[in-house]
């Protein structure tokens, strides 16, 4: 009798309810971020048993912008989320260290601040009521013009889309008329004339079909930025142990495949860029080394107004 009571009573409850969560992107379906979401959530499902279902909705479907995701998943509009860390900085300053003008050098640069900051992210997350997942990088940065770029002078006066504050600071500095976009404007501003060159990496350039406005391509590298996903912690903690585990796993395991695969992404979307007639480039070390030297004011500056924990953050890493 007592075992006929309990699977009766088994059977009544039914299985647990599966965790539907919808993930807001910023980017094409086809941008890699895209495809690694996509990758990401995919596995999850598996693992889980179709337990937790993530949905991606790229191209900016669910109407968040870029500056508004981490609000967006702390206060539970979304239960995940992907955001480009140098887009927060309005709610928390540090997410903007990559973006700091001239601090990282190279992408393995890059990959090791990622390291060192890591745990200082992940607790940045949690105080906005959300965990890490994992990061992936953009590959290096550039700027796409109209013209030539031999020297300083040659960038005078150009307007440039510019995307935080640190970007647009630096192209201030060079003489140059930055105008603040997100990306969603910039293909329009580009049509109407409103700007004739933009900063950001290859595979963005590949998304807006840049050969069909601009002419020229170079590797600037003034700034890296970092994406990350992140899920509410009130939907994470929802889950059982064992599903949390699985994710958390899955999310370990992709991470580095995820940063190679932005690497391969440069490469390729480099060729494609090539091969419809644009012009790629290097910068001079000469002129590189004026903008690095024109921005280090720049820097000292911002990590003055963000005060002692960046700072100590920036000289952690400078000295490890």
């Amino acid at each position: 009798m007592l075992y006929r009571t309990i699977m009766l009573a088994t059977l009544a409850a039914g299985p647990a309810a599966a965790e539907n969560w919808d993930l807001p992107l910023a980017w094409p379906a086809e941008n890699y971020i895209s495809v690694a979401a996509g990758t990401f959530a995919g596995d999850v499902k598996d693992a889980t048993e179709g337990r937790v279902e993530i949905t991606l909705h790229p191209g900016g479907a669910l109407g968040f912008k870029g500056p508004e995701m981490l609000g967006a998943v702390r206060d539970g509009l979304v239960p995940i989320g992907d955001m480009l860390l140098n887009q927060q900085v309005g709610d928390e300053p540090l997410l903007g260290l990559t973006s700091l003008p001239y601090f990282i050098s190279s992408f393995e640069e890059l990959a090791e601040f990622e390291d060192f900051f890591r745990e200082k992210l992940e607790a940045i997350m949690e105080a906005n009521n959300q965990k890490l997942l994992y990061t992936m990088p953009w590959p290096q940065q550039q700027i796409w013009t109209k013209t030539e770029v031999t020297d300083l002078a040659s960038l005078a006066g150009i307007k440039i889309r510019s995307y935080d504050r640190s970007s647009t600071d630096v192209f201030a500095s060079a003489g140059m008329t930055p105008v603040q976009l997100p990306w969603g404007e910039v293909i329009p501003s580009l049509a109407a004339g409103a700007i004739d060159s933009v900063a950001t990496s290859s595979p963005s350039a590949v998304d807006g079909s840049f050969w069909e406005f601009l002419e020229y391509g170079y590797p600037t590298r003034q700034t890296w930025n970092l994406n990350a996903v992140t899920v509410n912690l009130d939907n994470w903690n929802a889950l059982d142990e064992a599903d949390q585990t699985a994710i958390t796993e899955i999310a370990d395991k992709l991470q580095p495949e995820f940063w190679q695969a932005a690497q391969d992404e440069d490469a390729r979307n480099m060729d494609v860029l090539a091969e419809n007639g644009m012009t790629l480039a290097p910068i001079s070390d000469e002129l590189r080394a004026e903008l690095a030297d024109l921005a280090a004011p720049l820097r000292a500056a911002v990590l003055e107004e963000l005060g002692g924990e960046a700072t100590a953050v920036v000289d952690g890493f400078k000295a490890r």
